[in-house]
């Protein structure tokens, strides 16, 4: 759950941080300038910035995690994909592991 939470933290100050950087680039200032009207450290901006850009152009991260639960019905009930990815919960699937499927997806 601590991995979790930290990684959410991770995330939320990521998109901080990139609104930032975008306000800034769109205020049509310097760096300096907008940085010294917000107080902030033109080293944090340029710190902020690069911790984005690394984040954005980065490979995608791999999770896998191995989910046993009953056996699904004969009917589909949900698809989700998003690239690569796809997940289906079919007809039958019981409580337990759609919360492990939710659960795995929270720590992707």
């Amino acid at each position: 759950m601590e991995r979790g939470l930290q990684k959410a933290n991770h995330y939320n100050q990521l998109a901080e941080w990139a609104q930032r950087v975008e306000a800034c680039r769109k205020s049509g200032q310097k760096v300096s300038e907008w940085c010294s009207e917000q107080g902030i450290a033109v080293s944090t901006y340029y710190s902020w910035q690069r911790k984005v850009y690394q984040t954005v152009t980065a490979e995608p991260e791999v999770c896998f995690t191995e989910i046993s639960g009953r056996p699904a019905g004969r009917g589909m009930v949900a698809s989700i994909e998003n690239g690569a990815l796809r997940i289906e919960i079919h007809a039958g699937a019981d409580a337990e592991t759609v919360r492990a499927i939710i659960q795995a997806l929270k720590e992707c």
